[in-house]
């Protein structure tokens, strides 16, 4: 999959020509993603060309409104990871600006027909483009019609009487409902990215941890989860806590995982681990000692979770 990060380089790449193209923000690329990119590769292989992917990064809302910017479901390492594994040949990654913001639907469609060359445009049943959403569907039929490209749009995908959609998405892990949110994404929860340093305080009562940033992603309540990690095709049973460390006055919210009865290096090393069941809510203890008895309990709770 070759990914392109502005409009010059999308032009001058020709393998990107006279495809298919979509067009959306797929965070987490959950069902009804996947069944765009499905149908997608289908009108790609319709038109003899390549399946295009133009998509935004910030979120669009990270931009115009900034106070409700909704948390992300994954970080954009996985959001490319997943349109790769979706089959995308081209992801267009269009950094969004206030500038960009403000074209036009025609300006925006346009810039984009000049560059691609597309012969077909596949979008959601949603679907709204150009400054304050004002282009849809119709807009982009008379167009296709103007410009020789034709228009399709995908179906609602819905599971258990609602759409599948991000919004529900992340409702379902702020609830810790790990089943509900495997059966809309298509796949178990993570949170993943590279190993950084912390204060080291698990390593001295024997719990070491790997910590991983969990800025501006949704995340399920502060407590202890039962989890697996994966590092290199390895995958360890594991204890997480994610919360804010209210026994050391902690303030930001942190995720560590402890591996369960291996101690592997992984500083600097991509891990991901996923959510399978909570154990218990985040609690203050009055020090060091008390909080490694609770640890031993938590990690005796995860294995017993995990030997199912």
């Amino acid at each position: 999959m070759k990914i392109l990060r502005s409009w010059d380089d999308a032009k001058a790449y020709v393998a990107a020509k006279n495809g298919a193209v979509t067009i959306g923000n797929f965070d987490g690329v959950h069902l009804g993603h996947q069944q765009v990119l499905a149908e997608l590769r289908g009108h790609a292989l319709a038109v003899d060309g390549p399946s295009v992917v133009v998509t935004f990064e910030p979120h669009p809302r990270a931009v115009l409104f900034p106070d409700e910017s909704p948390r992300r479901l994954c970080h954009l390492h996985e959001r490319l990871e997943l349109l790769r594994d979706a089959g995308a040949d081209v992801v267009f990654l269009l950094a969004f600006n206030k500038e960009l913001a403000g074209w036009t639907a025609d300006k925006f469609m346009q810039t984009l027909h000049n560059t691609f060359g597309f012969k077909h445009i596949h979008v959601g049943y949603d679907f709204a483009f150009g400054r304050n959403r004002a282009g849809h569907s119709d807009d982009l039929r008379k167009m296709g019609d103007e410009e020789s490209f034709t228009v399709s749009e995908a179906a609602a995908f819905e599971m258990y009487d609602a759409v599948v959609s991000s919004s529900r998405i992340r409702s379902a892990i702020e609830a810790a409902d790990f089943d509900l949110a495997k059966s809309l994404l298509g796949r178990l929860y993570s949170i993943s990215g590279h190993v950084m340093h912390g204060d080291k305080r698990g390593r001295k009562i024997g719990f070491p941890t790997a910590n991983l940033d969990v800025a501006d992603l949704s995340h399920p309540p502060a407590g202890i989860y039962a989890a697996r990690a994966h590092h290199k095709g390895k995958i360890w049973n594991s204890a997480v806590y994610l919360g804010y460390r209210p026994t050391f006055d902690g303030r930001t919210l942190v995720l560590e995982a402890h591996v369960l009865d291996e101690s592997p290096e992984l500083y600097n090393d991509r891990l991901e681990v996923e959510f399978i069941q909570r154990v218990r809510e985040d609690r203050t203890f009055t020090g060091a000692d008390d909080l490694a008895r609770q640890i031993a309990k938590d990690c005796n709770a995860a294995r017993k979770i995990l030997s199912v």
